[in-house]
């Protein structure tokens, strides 16, 4: 029995690639994580994305409690398996009146492991619309991995800009989201957003995550459980935050950074991946 999903939802990750929306939290929590992230920017006078990047947990206790949420980690579970960790995760900011997309590819498609049965979940801070640049995505495109350019673009937030040249958006639908709800896409969903076209700001967090069993086949081995067991050992766990901005997280945050940085670890991932 699913643990938080209906059987009709769960058959709708298993033969579109995704499930949405899913309730979560109250709006009112929502924009409390809202006020959170815009404290953060207002003191260190940086959009969140600029320094926190890669694996966000790490410096916001909030948030690896927000990815352990029952309903988040048990709707994870009910689509990848009991033993579910989390290996990245950020914040998605489109502010308004600006040209921030996110273009057309698939999040495994740069996941250096000897499987592809993992899922994002992204959950709102604020109401995700199709005026707000909401995710979009094509039913039923999770099947195989799909060969990707690199179009680098100052308006995409995709650091390389990898994108699948050829897409057919007549097939595209959108997945809405109130603050508060979220949505769970497979690995190899082909996906993306447009921008911002509202006078407010769209703000999400994401949550990619594998099973446990799944191996790195290069690359930082390292990550967060949020639920289940790590097993059979392929992972080594991060040092967690007690608190938001706890120096502990931000010196994992750092390392994990760096590892992701490093040229001869891009080098390695790469070639794992072709």
């Amino acid at each position: 029995m699913p643990k938080v999903l209906t059987h009709a939802q769960l058959k709708s990750y298993q033969e579109e690639g995704f499930v949405s929306p899913i309730d979560c939290i109250s709006v009112d929590q929502a924009s409390q994580f809202f006020q959170s992230i815009e404290s953060y920017e207002n003191e260190f006078k940086e959009d969140v994305s600029v320094n926190i990047r890669v694996r966000a947990v790490l410096a916001f206790k909030w948030m690896i409690d927000l990815a352990r949420h029952p309903k988040l980690a048990g709707a994870l579970q009910d689509c990848i398996g009991q033993n579910v960790l989390l290996f990245l995760s950020g914040v998605w900011s489109k502010r308004p009146g600006t040209d921030t997309f996110v273009s057309w590819h698939q999040d495994g498609a740069y996941n250096p492991f000897d499987r592809n049965t993992g899922a994002t979940a992204w959950i709102g801070l604020t109401d995700s619309t199709p005026e707000k640049g909401n995710i979009r995505c094509i039913p039923g495109s999770h099947r195989k991995i799909i060969e990707h350019e690199e179009r680098f673009d100052k308006d995409n937030i995709l650091s390389r800009g990898q994108s699948v040249p050829k897409v057919d958006v007549s097939k595209a639908v959108d997945l809405p989201l109130r603050a508060g709800q979220f949505s769970i896409h497979h690995e190899l969903l082909v996906h993306g957003s447009a921008p911002n076209k509202t006078k407010s700001r769209r703000l999400g967090v994401s949550f990619a995550c594998v099973p446990t069993e799944a191996k790195p086949l290069s690359g930082p081995n390292t990550g967060i459980l949020i639920a289940g067991e790590n097993n059979p050992g392929h992972w080594v766990l991060n040092k967690e935050p007690s608190f938001d901005l706890d120096p502990v997280g931000l010196e994992e945050l750092k390392s994990v950074q760096a590892a992701y940085r490093d040229p001869d670890t891009t080098k390695l991932i790469t070639e794992a991946i072709n």
